[in-house]
Formats: C-alpha cells, sequence, structure tokens
C-alpha cells in the first residue's frame, strides 16, 4: 500500500496550479484578481506557501506530482514577489493582458481550492501583542506603504529623507566648528565648517562664519610664511627665501608686500621680468599706495621699454609723495 498518497482533489489542484505555473499566470497561481489589493496578495501567498510546501509533503507518496509540486511552489513564490511590488506587477500587466483578462474573469479560489465563499468562517479572539511586535507590524505596515507609492513619489520621499540626513549632520560639523572657533582653533574650525558648507550648501549662517574663519587661517598662514621668508632672505638663503613668499602667495593675502619680496627675488636670482612683472602688478593693486612697491613696478616697465607704463607709475608715486627724487630721475629717464 502506498504511504499517505495525494488525494483526488489534491491532484486535481496541483494539476491546475502546475498549469498555471507553465502559462505564468500568476493571478490564478495566487487565487486573486487583478483588482487585489497588496494586502490580499500577501495573505494569498502565505497561505499558499504553507500548504503547498515541499517540506510539508516530504513523507508523502507523490510519484509524478513531485516534480509538479515543486513547480508549484517556485511560481507562488515568484508571482507573490513580481504582483507585491508596484512597478513588477505594472510591467507583467503590461506584458501578460490575455492572461490578466482571463484572470480578471475567474473567481477567487483559497489555497484548498474551494471559494471564499465556501471556507468556513471563523471567528479568532485576538492575542494582546507584545511591544516588539506592535514594533515589527509598524515595520512592516510602513514597508507595504512605500511598495504601494508610485516612483515619483517614493524617490521624493527618499530625497527628503536624504535632505534630513545631511541637515542633521550639517548642524553636528557647524556646532563643532562654532566651538573650535570661540577657542581659537582656527584650523580645526575650517575644516568643520567646510564639512557643513558641503552638507548644508545654502544655509546663510553657516556659509559665513565659514568664510570669516578661512579668511582668518589664510591671513594667519600668509603671516607665518611671510616672517619665514623675511628671515631666510636676511641670513642669504634666497631660494628658500622665495619658497616661503610662494607659499604666502598661495594664501592670498590682502597685503602686496609677499608679492613684492618674491618679485625681488625672482628678479635677482631668476632673472625672470614677465614673471616678476605679473607679481608686481599684484602687488600695487592690493597696496596702491605703497611707494616702494610703485617704484620697483616703474623701474621694470622701463628696463623692459614700456615708457608710458613707467612714466604712470612714477606718476602716482609723486602724488603720494611729491618730494620723491627717485620718482623724479624716472620720469627724466623716461624722456
Amino acid at each position: 500500500m502506498t504511504a499517505n498518497p495525494l488525494s483526488e482533489s489534491e491532484r486535481a489542484l496541483l494539476d491546475q496550479l502546475s498549469e498555471y505555473a507553465r502559462t505564468k499566470n500568476y493571478y490564478a497561481i495566487l487565487g486573486v484578481s487583478p483588482s487585489a489589493d497588496d494586502a490580499t496578495i500577501q495573505a494569498a501567498y502565505y497561505q499558499l506557501s504553507r500548504e503547498w510546501h515541499p517540506d510539508r509533503h516530504f513523507r508523502r507518496e507523490l510519484g509524478e506530482y513531485k516534480a509538479k509540486l515543486e513547480l508549484v511552489f517556485v511560481h507562488i513564490t515568484k508571482a507573490y514577489k513580481v504582483l507585491s511590488d508596484p512597478d513588477g506587477r505594472r510591467r507583467y500587466n503590461r506584458d501578460n493582458k490575455a492572461v490578466v483578462a482571463t484572470a480578471a474573469a475567474r473567481p477567487g479560489r483559497t489555497a484548498s481550492g474551494t471559494k471564499p465563499s465556501d471556507a468556513p468562517q471563523r471567528t479568532k479572539k485576538r492575542r494582546k501583542l507584545s511591544p516588539e511586535e506592535r514594533a515589527a507590524r509598524e515595520r512592516a505596515r510602513e514597508r507595504m506603504a512605500r511598495k504601494k507609492m508610485d516612483p515619483r513619489t517614493r524617490a521624493l520621499r527618499k530625497l527628503k529623507e536624504q535632505a534630513r540626513g545631511r541637515n542633521s549632520r550639517a548642524k553636528g560639523y557647524f556646532e563643532q566648528g562654532q566651538t573650535d572657533y570661540q577657542e581659537g582653533n582656527i584650523a580645526k574650525a575650517v575644516s568643520s565648517l567646510h564639512l557643513a558648507v558641503q552638507f548644508d550648501p545654502d544655509n546663510k549662517e553657516y556659509r559665513a562664519l565659514y568664510e570669516l574663519a578661512r579668511s582668518e587661517a589664510s591671513s594667519s598662514a600668509s603671516v607665518q610664511a611671510m616672517q619665514a621668508g623675511e628671515s631666510a632672505e636676511s641670513f642669504q638663503n634666497f631660494k628658500e627665501a622665495m619658497y616661503h613668499y610662494e607659499r604666502a602667495c598661495e594664501h592670498d593675502p590682502a597685503d602686496g608686500l609677499p608679492y613684492y619680496r618674491l618679485a625681488s627675488l625672482i628678479l635677482r636670482i631668476e632673472n625672470n621680468e614677465r614673471k616678476a612683472l605679473s607679481l608686481l602688478r599684484t602687488a600695487s593693486t592690493k597696496s596702491p599706495k605703497n611707494v616702494e612697491i610703485r617704484l620697483k613696478l616703474a623701474d621694470l616697465y622701463l628696463a623692459i621699454g614700456m615708457g608710458l607704463n613707467a612714466s604712470r607709475e612714477y606718476q602716482t608715486v609723486l602724488k603720494i609723495d611729491k618730494t620723491n627724487a627717485r620718482a623724479k630721475a624716472g620720469l627724466r629717464n623716461v624722456r
């Protein structure tokens, strides 16, 4: 005798389900209509997956139905994955219009093969849920709600969540930068405030303090580099002095003196008039009333044959210092 064989109704239902699986009729295999909501699809999947899980029938004499059972179980899972995903369901409905129309005309079916109206109605007493179970159920509801959203709504929600996260991180970096700035740790403040501005570029308060701290840090670094350059130059270490003056200029100081010092050494060591001219022009723009810078620029103009420019600079010096003998001699040389 066979050990616990499938009943006639089970074999008939497996034949029917395997045909649905073969034709990929996902609505029919779950026994739901194309208008079913997510909760109905999920309930049908849980019921069917328990009913037709191969482990539940492994001690039974299945014969040729073993392969059908495995095929049906695989497609029950596939059907759920496709129909529970809004995008996947849309694509399935679009690509299988005839199958969907057939499913819409077919009455629903439970896992055991009966119509929903034939299933006995049972009243279950609700068990009180633990806090952990309530939290898990709430998370499941949130996941289901996200699945129901259309792609645009999901994208907008994701962007909002990302924005909240970015703003929170920006605030943390700003508060740290503010503390560092107040304690005089300007370099650390610049680093933190830079990150705050990166995470929240539209926040004017963050950007204002960042610019202030960066300006102070740059000025401090420029002054230190200038002092190192002057020290090296006093010992006639001219190349080392040039290096420090270049570092000072990289910080774009408001004072033109680092550019003037660097230009003077470039003329002395490299005799690079073009580079020196550019530096002296910058120096005169930043320190327009510095007579030494103006005279150096005028002398260089005169040396390279730019008489009109030299004359203009000498005249500018005389406007600042009417008795400047060097400017007067320069003008005579131009004429």
